[in-house]
């Protein structure tokens, strides 16, 4: 085997709260409900915190949007004193094409390859082997494990130029690869074994994952831990082995399967203000090797739920209304144009009954799509709720939740009828309707549900310890629910996730926010559905959002990436433009505000709520991104820094001087763009 060879590139770049209601219902008004199924209260009319002053009057423009479609050289339009950066799928497109030349020029053969470590810079215990054969073959990879159950197994295409992916490997440790070709039929050819030395985890991951339990077994090959205290995504093995992490920080929720072997990963870079925290805007798709092959922005952020519509399909979205409200609101972005195509804002299902003086009064965390009868599946957790609807009249269709909660309201009519007394849910996460028939009845649907079970304002809580992986059964001809399986896990306060693996026959519950004394740390389950025993459970270190299996595309990782078109796409709130006359400011802005530009894409990077304008002014016209109107209710978010993404798009061709508004002072950044 050739010397193996690490490539050095540029690093890549790139509320609970409470209620209040309107009117007075029978025996608990709607007012009086929501307070009781919530325990801590962050009002809008509270304090405002930050800086709002205005320069220039132009009229809120939040709702406003435009969509866009370009590549990295849309940079080329655009003369600037501002730095430029590459998207992480241009850098991703610079490395694989120096990675295919390896592959094309012949240097390196099936007895002696070349082993690429960390071909993307992004994810360091993945490699890729390069080589050529006469005839074409697939090629069977096999990362050893400590046991045969832990072996992380793939098959590329069939190709006589191979760049052989290499996922699962073991950090500090000299790995043995196993390297098989394949004909026809499947049958082995020629093997080999190479021997792939890795470096150690980066110390914040040492002692991660416990075995609390193992039965040596799983049906999940790799899970992944992403999201809130897990900043850099990993998946451990059966024997709770670390054989995958990012080292690219993302946002606060993690990543998200894609149905073609790829995820979603919500990047820490370009978020958007609320009334409450700062919401991530940009998101990737990429495969397990850390190669970028999208990137997406939507104007008010995004939260919980990135997830295919259907399979390869749009993309539903939550996101927030910004202004009054969070995780309130569900958007269908086309997932080739970039564009929104359908929008469900929460009061459209519940008017304002549960809005006034709310933030967060409907908390959303799961949403999903059902084709057959083309309706979503949310999880509204402040309303402790799985609500169906149809997607294109957005009409309730049924509500999933304890008719107490509902109780005289108008809502109550909605609410599905139990079957018998049973423990009910509350404050959920992960309500998803799977195609598995548990309970042998073709009428029915089946229902996933993680029961983080915390509710105890309400004076119907049962004060039930822990929490309970849930599957029921809806029968949605006679609106009636059956509680199919109650499996109770150590208490998880928030976040978390439950998961029915058919091909196994085995549920997951995955815990993401559990107490240990003064800290927060998290736990896996593995059970039997049928028996419910534990088969594997695991201790997380830190607290997290979800646990998911990785599920890498072997066959795409192993093609040479098509160069990519109109790659960076969504939709963004525009400049506002005036033309009123803007004066130059006297003072100069040292620091507090900086820029970066990608595409058309440009990035303000600040302190939350320093800046409350930014200024374009130009030879004719000028424009302003304005944010004088969204009013922060939480002084703790003072302390974040926010990188705001501004289109470039609709400014028209000519000169811009960059004034903004800093801590109610006028300034001069000192940057320029020419929009050529």
């Amino acid at each position: 085997m050739k010397e193996k060879k690490k490539w050095m590139f540029l690093g890549l770049t790139v509320l609970v709260v409470v209620a209040a209601g309107l009117g007075y219902w029978k025996r608990i008004g709607i007012r009086n409900t929501l307070y009781r199924m919530l325990d801590k209260q962050i009002p809008l009319t509270g304090d405002v915190y930050g800086y709002y002053g205005q320069e220039v009057k132009v009229k809120e423009n939040l709702n406003e949007e435009t969509s866009f479609q370009m590549e990295d050289s849309y940079a080329d339009k655009i003369d600037t004193t501002i730095t430029k950066e590459s998207s992480m799928v241009d850098t991703s497109w610079q490395i694989d094409q120096q990675i295919e030349a390896e592959v094309q020029s012949g240097a390196y053969t099936f007895e002696e390859p070349e082993v690429i470590m960390d071909p993307y810079q992004i994810s360091p215990l993945t490699g890729v082997a390069v080589f050529q054969t006469d005839e074409e073959y697939r090629v069977r990879v096999t990362v050893k494990g400590k046991t045969k159950e832990a072996d992380i197994t793939g098959v590329t295409v069939k190709a006589k130029g191979h760049r052989v992916p290499i996922i699962g490997l073991y950090p500090k440790t000299e790995n043995s690869v196993k390297l098989e070709l394949l004909d026809d039929n499947d049958q082995t050819i020629k093997e080999m074994e190479l021997k792939v030395q890795t470096d150690g985890l980066p110390e914040e991951m040492d002692d991660m994952v416990s075995v609390e339990k193992s039965s040596g077994e799983s049906a999940y090959g790799l899970t992944i831990i992403s999201g809130q205290g897990v900043y850099y995504p990993f998946a451990y093995d059966v024997n709770g082995d670390i054989r995958w992490y990012l080292n690219h920080r993302t946002s606060t929720y993690g990543v998200f399967q894609l149905s073609n072997g790829n995820y979603i990963m919500q990047d820490n870079y370009g978020y958007v203000s609320s009334v409450t925290k700062s919401f991530p805007a940009a998101f990737y798709e990429m495969d397990y090797l850390g190669r970028a092959v999208q990137m997406y922005l939507v104007p008010h952020g995004t939260h919980h739920e990135i997830i295919e519509k259907e399979p390869d399909g749009n993309l539903l979205i939550l996101t927030s209304t910004l202004q009054d409200h969070v995780d309130d609101k569900i958007i269908e972005l086309d997932r080739k144009s970039g564009e929104i195509v359908n929008s469900l804002e929460m009061t459209e299902l519940f008017g304002n009954d549960y809005t006034e003086d709310v933030i967060d009064w409907a908390h959303l965390n799961t949403v999903s799509y059902q084709a057959e009868d083309d309706t979503i599946l949310i999880s509204p957790r402040n309303l402790n709720s799985g609500v169906k609807l149809n997607w294109t009249t957005h009409e309730i269709v049924w509500i999933l939740a304890n008719p107490e909660v509902f109780k005289g309201t108008k809502y109550e009519k909605y609410v599905l009828t139990p079957d018998s007394d049973f423990l009910w849910h509350y404050r959920q996460h992960t309500v998803y309707q799977i195609d598995t028939d548990l309970d042998g009845n073709s009428d029915t649907v089946e229902i996933t549900m993680f029961d983080n079970h915390r509710n105890p304002e309400a004076d119907y809580y049962d004060h039930e310890k822990g929490s309970f992986v849930t599957v029921y059964a809806v029968n949605e001809k006679e609106k009636t629910v059956s509680l199919l399986k109650k499996l109770k896990v150590v208490k998880a306060n928030v976040t978390s996730n439950t998961i029915y693996d058919a091909d196994s026959g085995h549920i997951f519950g995955m815990c993401g926010t559990v107490k240990s004394g003064t800290a927060k740390t998290g736990m896996t389950y593995e059970f039997d559905y049928e028996s419910g025993e534990i088969l594997n459970q695991y201790y997380i270190n830190k607290n997290y959002y979800r646990a998911i299996e990785l599920e890498a595309n072997y066959e795409t990782m192993s093609e040479a990436m098509q160069q990519p078109e109109n790659y960076i796409k969504g939709t963004l709130r525009p400049l506002a433009e005036t033309t009123a006359k803007i004066k130059e400011p006297t003072q100069q802005l040292s620091e507090g505000l900086n820029f970066k530009l990608t595409a058309g894409i440009l990035f303000a990077e600040m302190r939350n709520r320093q800046v409350s304008q930014i200024i374009f002014k130009g030879e004719n016209k000028s424009y302003v991104y304005d944010q004088s109107f969204l009013k922060l209710r939480e002084e703790d978010y003072l302390l974040r820094t926010e990188s705001i993404p501004i289109p470039l798009t609709t400014l028209e061709k000519g000169t811009y001087q960059i004034y903004c508004v800093y801590q109610d002072g006028y300034y001069d950044t000192a940057q320029t763009i020419t929009i050529k």
